[in-house]
């Protein structure tokens, strides 16, 4: 069984959906700190502004610094669907070719969102696999009846997740693969394998920006050029 685990992110960009693609079991992984300002609940859409994108996101409540994910708040939950596609009408003015398709994807995930952040992140993540026709049956890490690992460096949670499920690979993109110890997955005889996606340019409206959501690449391309373009990858296994 190959796994992947990673932190929910609000409609990623393409190669967090090539990592799904490629692998057997996905853990969203919600127990580590809330960062501000990251991606859990924000990501990159085009914008004809200076600097070619803009953020779409879901506010949040205030809450501590050392809040996990798992127990942040959604605070316009009721308004989410209105509030992001207001801000994608940039996309309905320039005629992007699959705009309402991806609107009513949108609508789909947003509508009645819950305001349990991990919750509602997952559902829009579960629904675009579906909408791409991606298998995709994720299991959160707070839910899981695990022993944390002690003294845990970075790559130990993916080391003692891979073991605890009976994982006998463990994918990761390369911008983590100096967090890993390959020795110690050797010894765990679990294969450690990183993914790296091309993130093929395609047509936008002007100059082509790279590494923006999922929803910028469907406004454009539709689901099935989307989802070929998703599976442009290279696997290489290190251990």
């Amino acid at each position: 069984m190959r796994l992947g685990m990673m932190q929910p992110y609000f409609f990623p960009y393409l190669g967090y959906f090539a990592l799904i693609d490629a692998t057997d079991e996905w853990v969203v992984f919600d127990t580590p700190q809330y960062i501000r300002r990251g991606w859990v609940n924000r990501n990159r859409v085009l914008s004809s502004g200076k600097d070619g994108w803009k953020y779409v996101r879901i506010p949040v409540e205030k809450a501590s610094q050392l809040t996990p994910i798992s127990h942040m708040k959604a605070a316009t939950a009721c308004r989410l669907s209105v509030d992001v596609i207001d801000c994608l009408d940039e996309y309905r003015c320039w005629r992007a070719p699959f705009y309402d398709e991806t609107r009513q994807l949108l609508v789909e995930c947003l509508s009645d969102a819950p305001d349990d952040l991990t919750e509602c992140l997952v559902r829009c993540l579960t629904k675009t696999c579906e909408h791409l026709q991606i298998p995709f049956g994720p299991r959160l890490y707070s839910s899981l009846d695990m022993t944390p690992p002690a003294n845990p460096q970075p790559g130990d949670w993916a080391l003692n997740t891979a073991t605890s499920l009976g994982a006998s690979e463990y994918l990761n993109p390369p911008g983590g693969r100096q967090l890993f110890d390959p020795n110690a997955f050797r010894e765990a005889s679990i294969h450690l394998t990183f993914l790296t996606h091309q993130l093929t340019p395609y047509r936008q409206r002007a100059e082509f920006v790279a590494g923006l959501s999922i929803i910028d690449v469907l406004m454009w391309n539709g689901r099935v050029r989307t989802r070929e373009l998703i599976t442009d990858y290279q696997l290489e296994q290190v251990a």
